[in-house]
C-alpha cells in the first residue's frame, strides 16, 4: 500500500514539479488532493443532516424566540433575553443569537437547512483551523518535514469524530463550534508572531469568541499551558521546586494580558446576565464527585462511541465514598498524573498538552459550576481538540518506543495506514448514522429512551413527538413512563392536560393543568398552555388573566398576545381590545396583529366578519377551515359543512376539512354523513386521532339512535325527535333542535315540531325562515296560539330589519 502512495506522489511531483525543498508546505499537491478527499469525506458523512430538525433548547432560543425574526445586532449585545424566551436560560451569547437571526432571515423563517448550512461551513473552518494550528505548532517545534501532514491528519480525526455528531447537529450548539474556532484563531495568530504577538492582536479572536459561548475563556488557561510546557520548558509534576516555580512565574506575566481580558470579560459577563438566569443545577459538592467519572465517560465515547444520547439519565452522586466516584477520581488522577510527568520529556511534550488541554477546556462546564444535566455530548468539543492531539501523538510515541520496527518496515506502515483508514471511515460511518438519529423529534427522542431509559424528561419528549403524530395512547403511555422517574415535573402534567384535552376528556384535563400550575417548576409555558387550554373551552376571562401572566416573564411570548386579542374579540369587548392594541403598539410600533386588531375594535366587526373578510381577499383551505369552526363555535352547523366544503374544493386531501364535514353532519343528527366524512379523513390521514375519536362516537350515537327508535311506532318515534330537539334547544343547540324536528316531520308532519323551527330559526336571527315555519305549524294546528305568538314576534323583527 506504501509503494502504491509513493507511486501516486512521485508521478503528482513530476507533474506538478513540486520538490523535497519545500515539503513543509500547504502547497503540496499530496496534502491538497487529501484535504479535498477530507472534505468530500466530511461532505458524505454528514450528508444526510442538513435537513434534520430543530431540537431540545432549540425551542426556546430559535423556535419561540421572537427576537430573532429581525437581525438587531445592537438589541442582542445590549439585551441577554434576547437569546432565550426562558427566564433560567438567558445567558448572554449575543454573536450565536446574531447567528440565528441571520439564518433566520436567510432561510425566510425557520428553515433548519439555512442553519445548518451555516454551521457546517464554521465547521469546517474550525478543522482548518485546527490543522493550521497543529502545523504552525510543530513548526516552532521544528518537529517534521511534514508538518502540514500531521496537522492534517490531527483535523481528519477531529472531523471525523462520531461524538461530535450531536454538536454539529444540535442548532444551538453552534455556539461550541464558533467559540471553538476562534479559540484556534488565537492560537494561530499568536504562533504567527511578528505583531500580532508583541501587540496582542491575537487576543481579538478569543474576545470574539467570548461572545458566542463562555466555552472561549478557556483561552488563557490553554495559552498559559503553552508557555509552561513549550516556552519555559517546565516540569509540570515538580512545579513547586525553586527553579520550576520561576518558570511558572514567567509564564503568567507572559499570559498576563489575556489573563486580565478575561477576567474583565468575566466581569462584564456577569453584569450583563439577568436576575433570572440560572444555570439550574444540583449540589456542587454533588455535582463535582460526579464529574472524574463523566471525564472518564468522555475519553471512552472518544474511541468507542457505544452509547451516545442526546438527554443522558445520568444523576449526581451523593456521596464521594460512592465506586463510580471512586473509580472516576481515580482514573483521572492517573491520567492528570500521568499528564504532567510527561511535560519534560521533548518526545512526550505533545500528549501531555493535548491531555491537559482536554481536562482544562472541560473545567467551565465539569467542575464546581453545577449545571442541570451532569453531562452532554457537545461540551466536549473543544476538550476534543486537546484530545486528539494526545491521542496522535500519544499513539506516535507509544509505536516509536515499543515498537519501533513497525515504523521502519513497509508491512508496519501498511498496516499503521490501514489502522488509520479503519478509524477515520468508522467515525464517518457512526456519523453517518447518528444523523439519522437527529432527523426529527421521535427518532431522537426514541434513541433517548432506549439510551438512557431512567430519563424522565427523555420519556416526556418521546410522548410529546408521538403526541403531535396524533397517536395520543402511545404518548400517553410515554407521559405515564416518565412520571416513574420525575413525578414532580409540571412539563408532564401540563403534556397530559393538552393530551386529555385533545381526546375531549375536560375533566381530566382541568385537573392535570391545575397540578401542573401547583408545582414549584411550573413557568410561563404551563401558563401559556394553560391559557390556551381556557380559550379552546370558551373561558376566555380566565385565558387572558393566564395569558398576561405569561407576558410579564416572557413578554410576546408566541402567540400569546394574538390569543389575549382573539379572547377579547369572541368577548366582543371592543375597550378592551383598543386599549390592549395601543399597548402593544407603544412597544412594538410595527406589530401588524395589534393594528388589525385595532381596526377590528375601532369598526366593531364580529369575528365571523373578519374571517369572512380574509377569505375574501384570499382564500385558502386554511382560512375556509378557521371560518368553518368559527361557524361550528357560533351553532351554525350548516354554514360549517358548507365553507369546510370550500376548503375540500381547493385542497381535495386535506383531513380537517373533512373532520369538520363530519363534525356539522353530527349535530344536525345526520350520522351516515358524519361517519362517512370521518372515513374520508382518516382515509387522507389514518392517524388521525380526533376523526378516529370522532368516528367512534358519530357511530355509538347512530347505534344509540337506532336502539331507542327501532321499537317505536311512527307516532311514538316523532314524539321521540320532538322531544329531543326540545333538549337541544333547552341546550341552546338551535340547528341541532331544528335538525331533530325536521326528523319528527319526516315521520308524521305536527304543528309542534314546526312550532320548535320557528322559535329556534327567531334565536338565530333568521326570521323569514321563522315565519315560513310558523305557518306550517298553523296550518296543521290552526289554534296554536304559541305558533301565533312566535311567528307575531318572527314577523315584527322582520319589519325592524
Amino acid at each position: 500500500m506504501i509503494e502504491i502512495l509513493l507511486k501516486i506522489k512521485n508521478s503528482i511531483n513530476k507533474f506538478t514539479g513540486f520538490t523535497g525543498d519545500n515539503n513543509n508546505s500547504f502547497r503540496n499537491p499530496i496534502f491538497i488532493l487529501l484535504c479535498i478527499f477530507l472534505l468530500l469525506t466530511l461532505l458524505a458523512a454528514y450528508s444526510n443532516h442538513f435537513q434534520n430538525g430543530f431540537h431540545f433548547d432549540d425551542s426556546h432560543t430559535i423556535e419561540e424566540n421572537k427576537a430573532i425574526t429581525e437581525v438587531n445586532a445592537t438589541a442582542f449585545f445590549k439585551d441577554a433575553t434576547t437569546f432565550s424566551t426562558l427566564p433560567s436560560n438567558r445567558s448572554y451569547r449575543p454573536y450565536t443569537t446574531l447567528e440565528n437571526a441571520i439564518d433566520y432571515k436567510l432561510g425566510g423563517g425557520l428553515d433548519p437547512l439555512a442553519f445548518h448550512i451555516h454551521i457546517f461551513v464554521f465547521f469546517i473552518l474550525t478543522c482548518a483551523a485546527l490543522c493550521l494550528f497543529v502545523k504552525k505548532l510543530l513548526d516552532r517545534l521544528e518537529f517534521s518535514q511534514y508538518n502540514q501532514f500531521w496537522g492534517l491528519l490531527i483535523a481528519a480525526v477531529f472531523g471525523l469524530l462520531c461524538a461530535n455528531a450531536e454538536t454539529v447537529n444540535y442548532i444551538i450548539q453552534r455556539s461550541e463550534i464558533v467559540a471553538g474556532f476562534y479559540v484556534l484563531l488565537g492560537f494561530v495568530a499568536f504562533l504567527s508572531g511578528g505583531k500580532w504577538r508583541k501587540w496582542h492582536l491575537y487576543l481579538i479572536f478569543p474576545f470574539i469568541g467570548f461572545f458566542s459561548k463562555e466555552m472561549a475563556l478557556v483561552f488563557s488557561p490553554l495559552l498559559f499551558l503553552y508557555f509552561l510546557i513549550f516556552e519555559e520548558d517546565v516540569d509540570l509534576l515538580r512545579f513547586y521546586r525553586a527553579t520550576e516555580f520561576k518558570k511558572c512565574i514567567r509564564s503568567f506575566v507572559k499570559v498576563f494580558p489575556s489573563f486580565i481580558l478575561t477576567v474583565a470579560f468575566l466581569v462584564f459577563y456577569f453584569s450583563m446576565l439577568p436576575d433570572t438566569f440560572a444555570p439550574g443545577g444540583v449540589d456542587r459538592y454533588n455535582y463535582l464527585i460526579t464529574q472524574p467519572l463523566v471525564m472518564c465517560h468522555y475519553i471512552l465515547t472518544y474511541f468507542i462511541p457505544y452509547n451516545l444520547s442526546a438527554d443522558t439519565d445520568w444523576v449526581a452522586f451523593e456521596s464521594i465514598m460512592d465506586y463510580r466516584a471512586i473509580l472516576g477520581i481515580v482514573g483521572i488522577g492517573v491520567l492528570i498524573f500521568l499528564a504532567l510527568k510527561t511535560s519534560k520529556k521533548r518526545e512526550t511534550k505533545l500528549f501531555s498538552f493535548g491531555l491537559l488541554w482536554f481536562f482544562i477546556s472541560l473545567l467551565p462546564s465539569s467542575s464546581v459550576l453545577p449545571f442541570a444535566e451532569v453531562l452532554n455530548d457537545h461540551r466536549s468539543f473543544i476538550p476534543y481538540m486537546g484530545l486528539t492531539i494526545a491521542f496522535v501523538f500519544g499513539f506516535k510515541y507509544f509505536l516509536e518506543t515499543y515498537f519501533p520496527k513497525i515504523l521502519t518496515s513497509k508491512k508496519g506502515m501498511s498496516i499503521i495506514s490501514l489502522f488509520i483508514i479503519f478509524f477515520l471511515f468508522a467515525n464517518a460511518y457512526g456519523v453517518h448514522q447518528r444523523n439519522k438519529v437527529w432527523k426529527d423529534e421521535i427518532s431522537l427522542w426514541k434513541d433517548v429512551t432506549i439510551k438512557s431509559p431512567k430519563n424522565g424528561r427523555g420519556h416526556m419528549n418521546y410522548g410529546l413527538a408521538l403526541m403531535a403524530q396524533g397517536d395520543y395512547s402511545n404518548a400517553e403511555i410515554s407521559f405515564n413512563n416518565a412520571l416513574e422517574y420525575v413525578p414532580y415535573y409540571s412539563s408532564i402534567y401540563t403534556n397530559m392536560g393538552i393530551l386529555k384535552n385533545a381526546i375531549g376528556d375536560k375533566e381530566s384535563a382541568d385537573k392535570y393543568f391545575q397540578k401542573s400550575l401547583s408545582l414549584n417548576d411550573a413557568n410561563h409555558k404551563t401558563k401559556y398552555f394553560y391559557g390556551r387550554y381556557l380559550f379552546q373551552n370558551n373561558k376566555l376571562e380566565e385565558a387572558i388573566d393566564q395569558f398576561k401572566e405569561v407576558n410579564q416573564s416572557v413578554p410576546n411570548y408566541l402567540d400569546t398576545n394574538d390569543y389575549i386579542f382573539k379572547s377579547y374579540h369572541k368577548l366582543k369587548d371592543w375597550e378592551s381590545m383598543r386599549s390592549f392594541s395601543n399597548e402593544v403598539l407603544e412597544n412594538q410600533p410595527k406589530d401588524d396583529i395589534a393594528k388589525k386588531y385595532l381596526d377590528i375594535a375601532l369598526n366593531k366587526k364580529s369575528v365571523l366578519t373578519v374571517l369572512e373578510e380574509e377569505v375574501s381577499d384570499s382564500p385558502s383551505p386554511e382560512k375556509y377551515l378557521n371560518l368553518s369552526l368559527q361557524y361550528f363555535n357560533e351553532g351554525n352547523y350548516e354554514d360549517c359543512i358548507r365553507v369546510a366544503g370550500k376548503a375540500v374544493e381547493l385542497n381535495p386531501e386535506y383531513a380537517d376539512a373533512y373532520n369538520n364535514i363530519g363534525i356539522g353532519h353530527f349535530y344536525l343528527l345526520n350520522y351516515d354523513q358524519a361517519i362517512e366524512a370521518y372515513q374520508k379523513a382518516l382515509e387522507l390521514n389514518p392517524s388521525y386521532q380526533l376523526a378516529k375519536n370522532n368516528l367512534a362516537n358519530a357511530e355509538d350515537k347512530k347505534k344509540d339512535l337506532a336502539n331507542a327508535t327501532s321499537s317505536l311506532s311512527d307516532k311514538e318515534a316523532s314524539a321521540y325527535f320532538i322531544n329531543l330537539s326540545l333538549e337541544f334547544y333547552k341546550k341552546e343547540k338551535y340547528q341541532s333542535c331544528i335538525a331533530a324536528a325536521r326528523k319528527s316531520n319526516a315521520i308524521i308532519p305536527n304543528a309542534i315540531a314546526y312550532n320548535n323551527i320557528c322559535s329556534s330559526f327567531n334565536q338565530l336571527k333568521e326570521y323569514q325562515k321563522a315565519i315560513a315555519a310558523c305557518n306550517e305549524a298553523l296550518k296543521l294546528d290552526a289554534g296554536s296560539k304559541l305558533a301565533k305568538g312566535n311567528l307575531n314576534y318572527a314577523e315584527q323583527q322582520a319589519r325592524n330589519f
